[in-house]
């Protein structure tokens, strides 16, 4: 009886309040989700403290591997100080710091799950790709119509890099998220190009797109020449995740601009 009284009677083990969290869901896609991710967890680090993130969307539970420096919250702290952080706060931390500084960082949280890596698999498999490509390029369809100066500047930087590589045909890969600006662009490519690209094919529902969205960046980081817009989070995202930076032989950003983590 005196064993079950003091057991009874014993104080509950103190939770520790939490002072600030980043909250997923004031991420508009799911690319700035990730690069806002990584700023936050960089931001945790430089304070010492453990990075708590409050997943209401559930991508990061459900799409990557789970860190002990990250703690995904169960529920909204409900002390009153908890600051909800963003990438005003971030921005000062990781600003000043270099690409290979931020991949470090990166490479401790940016590990798939094993599911996620399967169903890439699968979506590669099943469109056929097997084939290393010898150059890849976003586009982005414009609603109100073709840029015809954009795609022309595309096609003449790849065009530049076919009469560097002296290669007689190129296998280019075109990350997009509709086929019709694939159609639109393939009016001012050479003959000997063959272009490829996983929105011919779509997957029909929302964890498709994502799938769709992280088979491309598994192509487009193990290419040897890209074509990038860093207005971009997707892009930025590209070469942040890129594989080997020395292997990248061929490198044009479209508007000159430097890379960063936030815009």
């Amino acid at each position: 009886m005196s064993s079950w009284i003091i057991a009874k009677n014993r104080p509950k083990k103190k939770v520790a309040e939490i002072t600030k969290y980043y909250d997923t869901s004031l991420s508009p896609d799911t690319f700035t989700l990730y690069m806002e991710y990584i700023a936050a967890y960089i931001y945790s680090q430089k304070l010492g403290e453990t990075s708590n993130v409050w997943d209401p969307t559930e991508i990061i539970k459900n799409t990557l591997r789970t860190n002990p420096q990250v703690r995904l919250l169960r529920e909204l702290p409900e002390n009153e100080g908890a600051q909800k952080t963003t990438v005003t706060d971030y921005e000062p931390v990781v600003s000043p710091m270099k690409l290979a500084d931020v991949q470090k960082f990166a490479s401790n949280i940016m590990i798939y799950a094993d599911t996620v890596n399967q169903a890439v698999v699968r979506n590669l498999d099943k469109a056929g790709i097997k084939s290393i490509f010898d150059i890849g390029i976003h586009l982005v369809k414009d609603p109100s119509g073709p840029d015809i100066n954009l795609l022309r500047q595309y096609a003449a930087l790849i065009k530049a890099y076919q009469a560097k590589s002296k290669k007689a045909s190129l296998q280019v890969y075109i990350m997009a998220d509709n086929y019709s600006v694939v159609t639109q662009f393939q009016v001012y490519c050479d003959p000997s190009w063959k272009l490829t690209s996983l929105s011919k094919t779509p997957l029909k529902d929302g964890q498709g797109d994502l799938v769709n969205s992280m088979s491309e960046i598994q192509i487009m980081s193990a290419l040897p020449a890209l074509i990038l817009d860093f207005d971009r989070t997707s892009d930025r995202f590209i070469y942040l995740m890129y594989r080997n930076l020395r292997n990248l032989t061929y490198f044009v950003e479209l508007n000159g601009k430097q890379w960063s983590l936030l815009n």
